[in-house]
C-alpha cells in the first residue's frame, strides 16, 4: 500500500511542476493518506474512480454532479477534495461548467482519479466478484424479452439490404482460436481432437447444407471417436474487467469454436465488402470510432453510446431475424452455438452467445448497427429504400457495444435499443456536453484526456513478468506526457526488482527498455551478419510445453495453418498462454 501512495505523490508532484497555479495539492495528498489509513485499498481503486466517473458525467451535464463519499465545501457546490483542480473547470459557488474551463485540469483530474481503476484484486475479493458476474450472466439471460412486434417487421426489411453474398461460400477456412476449449486440450491436441471428433459433429453441419470434411482433403480412418456429449455445452469463467467487476467468458467446445472461427472470418470479410455495413463497421481497427469521438467532443455533432452486458442481453431470436434472409449462414451459426453452460446444463440460453464465442463480436456489431440504422429511418413513417439505408449507414459508427450516432438521433436509437431488450449504460453514454468516450479514447473539447491505468501494485521484490511489462509501458507513456517523476518512480521499481538496468531503446525494438521522444537508443555491438546495431536486453516470451502431434492430425494442422505461422518444432511443443517469462537476447536496438 505504501508503494501506491509513493506513486500517487509522484503524480501530484508532476502536476505541481506542470501547472504551478493549481492550489491545494499538498492538502489533497494528506486527505488521501488519511482515507487510505481508514478505508484501505478501496479508496484508491473504488472511491477515486467514482469521483472520476462523477466528473465525466458533470462534463456532459454542464453542472458538477456530487459524488458520494466526498464532503462538499459549505461555501459552495464543489467538494473540498481536489477543489484546486475542480475550481478550474466548474464555478465554485454554482457548480456550473465554466465557459473557459481548463482542459489541462480535466486531464490531470482524470489521470489522478483513474490511475488505480484497473488494479488487481485480492483473491477473496475476486471470488465475490466472480460469483456476482456469473449470477449476472444467468440473470440477464432470464430477463431477455420478446421482440417488439411494432418494430421487428421494419427491422427485418432493413436487414434484407445487407450482406447479400453471405450464403455464397463453398468452404470455410476454419481454425483454432488462441484461447482454451471446454475439453481442456493443449494447442496441438486441439488438432487431434478435431480429427477424431469431426465425424460426430458432421450431422449437425450437414443439416445446414455444408460438408465439414470438404476442407480436410482426406477421409477419417477407423479410430475411436471423442464422445460428443460436450457439443453445445460451454464452460463459464470470468476475467478481470476493473477493480470493481469481472467479465464472463464462455469457454466453447472444441469443434464448435473451430467452426465459429471459420464463420467469424467469413462474416468479417463480407462486412468489409458490403456497401452498407462497410460504411459503419470497421472491425479490424478502433481508429474510426476514436477519431470521431475526439472530433465530436469539440463539435457535439455525434454522441457516444455504450451498452451494459451487451452480449448477455443480445437475444438469439433477434440474431435469427437479422440473418433470416441468409438461411445457410444462419443455420450454420446456430449449429455451432453453445446453448447450455456446464454448471447449469438444464437451462437453455436465450442469449445468442457469451463472449467466448468467436462470432459474438461481429454478430453483435452487425445487429447494433442495423438497430441504429432502423431507429433513425423509422421516423420517416414508411419503409426505406436501399439508398435511404446507405445514406443513413454513413452517419453511424459501431465497434462491438460502442455506438456513435448523430446527437439529434441519440434518443431514437436509445429507444430502439431498449425496446429490443438491450440496456444503455447511462454513466458511459454522452450526448449533452463536450465529453465523449469510445473504444478506449476519452475526449473533452477536442483534447484526448484518456488516463494511464496501473494494473499491478509495485514492489521491490516478486514482481511478475506481466507486471514488469505493464510498469515499463506506463513509465514510457508517462515520460512522453511529461510526467517525469511518475515515470522515474516506476522505472526505479522495475530496475530494483530486476536488479539490472534496462537499456534505452527505440519504440520499435522488441527489447524491454526505456523510450524517449527522439527515438534515441543505445547499442552494445554491431552485428556484421545482419548489418544492424544490437543491444543485449530482456525479451518477453511464453513458456513452452511438450505437445507432440503426428499422423493425420498433423496433416490436418498443415492444411489449416499458414506456412508463416509455423515455428520450428511446432509439432513437438506449444506455448503456454499467460505464462510470460523474460529471456536475455541480442536484439535490434533500433
Amino acid at each position: 500500500m505504501k508503494s501506491l501512495l509513493i506513486i500517487l505523490k509522484s503524480l501530484l508532484d508532476d502536476f505541481e511542476r506542470l501547472y504551478p497555479g493549481v492550489k491545494g495539492l499538498d492538502r489533497d495528498f494528506v486527505t488521501i493518506k488519511a482515507r487510505v489509513e481508514n478505508e484501505g485499498y478501496s479508496f484508491l481503486t473504488v472511491a477515486l474512480p467514482s469521483f472520476g466517473k462523477a466528473l465525466d458525467k458533470s462534463l456532459d451535464e454542464g453542472r458538477f454532479c456530487h459524488p458520494l463519499g466526498f464532503k462538499l465545501d459549505p461555501k459552495g457546490s464543489l467538494p473540498r477534495f481536489l477543489s484546486g483542480l475542480t475550481a478550474n473547470v466548474f464555478d465554485a459557488k454554482t457548480g456550473l461548467l465554466l465557459d473557459n474551463a481548463s482542459g489541462e485540469s480535466v486531464k490531470i483530474l482524470r489521470e489522478l482519479c483513474f490511475v488505480f481503476k484497473k488494479m488487481g484484486l485480492s483473491s477473496s475479493r475476486e471470488e465475490i466478484l466472480d460469483k456476482q458476474a456469473k449470477n449476472s450472466f444467468f440473470a440477464c439471460d432470464r430477463s431477455i424479452i420478446s421482440l417488439p412486434l411494432d418494430k421487428i417487421g421494419f427491422y427485418r426489411h432493413v436487414c434484407s439490404f445487407v450482406l447479400p453474398n453471405l450464403d455464397r461460400f463453398d468452404t470455410l477456412k476454419c481454425k483454432h482460436g488462441p484461447g482454451a476449449v471446454a475439453e481442456g486440450y493443449t494447442p496441438n491436441q486441439k488438432w487431434l481432437g478435431i480429427y477424431r471428433g469431426l465425424s460426430e459433429f458432421d450431422h449437425r453441419l450437414m443439416s445446414s447444407g455444408y460438408d465439414i470434411w470438404s476442407f480436410s482433403k482426406f477421409q477419417a480412418v477407423d479410430e475411436p471417436l471423442v464422445q460428443s456429449s460436450s457439443c453445445g455445452l460451454a464452460r463459464l469463467v470470468t476475467v478481470a474487467k476493473s477493480s470493481t467487476s469481472r467479465r464472463t467468458i464462455t469457454v466453447e467446445p472444441l469443434i464448435s469454436q473451430f467452426v465459429q472461427q471459420g464463420l467469424n472470418n467469413h462474416l468479417r470479410r463480407e462486412i468489409s465488402k458490403d456497401p452498407i455495413l462497410s460504411l459503419c463497421l470497421a472491425l479490424e481497427t478502433q481508429e474510426p470510432n476514436q477519431k470521431l469521438a475526439l472530433e465530436s467532443s469539440r463539435t457535439r455533432e455525434f454522441s457516444t453510446l455504450d451498452l451494459s452486458s451487451a452480449s448477455d442481453l443480445l437475444s438469439n431470436e433477434l440474431v435469427k431475424e437479422t440473418f433470416a434472409k441468409r438461411p445457410r449462414f444462419n443455420s450454420l451459426s446456430q449449429s455451432c452455438r453453445s446453448d447450455r453452460i456446464d454448471s447449469f446444463p438444464e437451462q437453455s440460453l436465450q442469449k445468442f452467445a457469451g463472449m467466448g464465442n468467436a462470432l459474438t463480436f461481429p454478430v453483435q456489431s452487425t445487429v447494433f448497427a442495423l438497430i441504429a440504422i432502423s431507429a433513425i429511418l423509422f421516423k420517416k413513417g414508411s419503409l426505406p429504400s436501399y439508398k435511404d439505408v446507405v445514406r443513413t449507414a454513413s452517419t453511424v459508427r459501431v465497434f462491438g457495444d460502442d455506438i456513435i450516432v448523430k446527437t439529434d438521433q441519440y434518443h431514437q436509437v436509445v429507444d430502439w435499443l431498449t425496446s429490443f431488450g438491450l440496456k444503455v449504460n447511462q454513466s458511459k453514454s454522452f450526448t449533452k456536453g463536450n465529453f465523449r468516450e469510445s473504444c478506449g479514447v476519452d475526449a473533452w473539447n477536442g483534447i484526448n484526456v484518456t488516463p494511464l491505468y496501473l494494473r499491478h501494485e509495485p514492489g521491490v521484490t516478486s514482481i511478475t513478468p506481466n507486471a514488469i511489462e505493464n510498469f515499463v509501458s506506463i513509465s514510457n507513456q508517462a515520460w512522453l506526457r511529461g510526467l517525469y517523476k511518475f515515470s522515474s518512480t516506476l522505472k526505479d521499481y522495475v530496475e530494483k526488482s530486476l536488479r539490472r538496468r534496462l537499456p534505452l531503446v527505440s519504440s520499435r525494438s522488441s527489447s524491454l527498455g526505456w523510450h524517449n521522444r527522439q527515438e534515441a537508443f543505445e547499442f552494445q555491438r554491431w552485428n556484421k551478419n545482419l548489418h544492424r546495431f544490437e543491444v543485449k536486453g530482456l525479451v518477453g516470451q511464453s513458456r513452452e510445453r511438450n505437445d507432440q502431434l503426428d499422423d493425420y492430425a498433423a496433416l490436418l494442422k498443415f492444411f489449416h495453418t499458414p506456412l508463416l505461422g509455423r515455428d520450428d518444432g511446432h509439432l513437438q511443443k506449444s506455448d503456454r498462454r499467460f505464462t510470460l517469462s523474460h529471456r536475455t537476447r541480442w536484439v535490434h536496438a533500433a
